[in-house]
């Protein structure tokens, strides 16, 4: 025997009050582990002093050493192209390259390739100059295994957040332990897999604005 049309009309009232519903919610429940928070790897990172600061930002974190190289500018044209062409668009998105004062001289020199990249904006790369016994003292605060060398630097970069926490993984499958405090800049493939989304999950947790 058919149904009559009260009766499909009352079946559809219920499948979409109390099915619809529910099928939306399994379907967000199914995809919590792309949205689980970055770990935080360190509490009591220092804050830099002067006109830049990590307060109330998310910052990734490269330090230089007194005698950049050819590979260290490969690295920052690697960490334009990849990271902040990508995330600039971020309210409170900044990269911060620290340089010993010995290396002033540098920083224009770093900005003429950038922009020989098409780096026409950068107001959101500030370039620090510190003591070196400031930047040794800064990435002690990170508690990373990454050594400070006086003429290279560093070659992972750091995500501080806005908190002046040091975050990372406690998963990764690359790492021996699998703790990752920084990201490689020499590799594309970490930057683009690595660092670029782990950016997006503390943006996407902390609810940040799209400029």
């Amino acid at each position: 025997m058919s149904k009559n049309p009260n009766q499909i009309k009352k079946i559809l009232i219920l499948f979409c009050t109390f099915i619809v519903p529910l099928l939306f919610f399994l379907f967000l429940a199914s995809g919590k582990v792309n949205f689980n928070k970055l770990p935080i790897l360190t509490t009591k990172v220092l804050d830099v002093e002067g006109t830049t600061s990590f307060h109330n930002k998310v910052s990734v974190v490269s330090i230089v050493g007194e005698s950049p190289t050819v590979e260290t500018y490969q690295k920052v044209l690697n960490l334009y192209q990849v990271i902040y062409k990508s995330t600039s668009k971020y309210t409170k998105f900044q990269i911060v390259t620290i340089l010993p004062e010995e290396a002033i001289g540098s920083i224009e020199k770093l900005k003429k390739e950038l922009r020989l990249v098409g780096a026409t904006s950068l107001d959101k790369w500030q370039f620090v100059t510190l003591p070196t016994e400031d930047i040794k003292g800064l990435l002690a605060s990170f508690e990373t295994p990454s050594v400070y060398d006086k003429g290279q630097g560093v070659t992972n970069v750091f995500i501080v957040d806005e908190k002046l926490q040091l975050r990372g993984r406690t998963d990764d499958e690359d790492t021996e332990n699998g703790v990752l405090f920084g990201y490689d800049t020499g590799s594309i493939a970490v930057l683009k897999n690595k660092l670029r989304e782990d950016l997006k999950v503390i943006f996407y947790e902390s609810k940040f604005a799209v400029k």
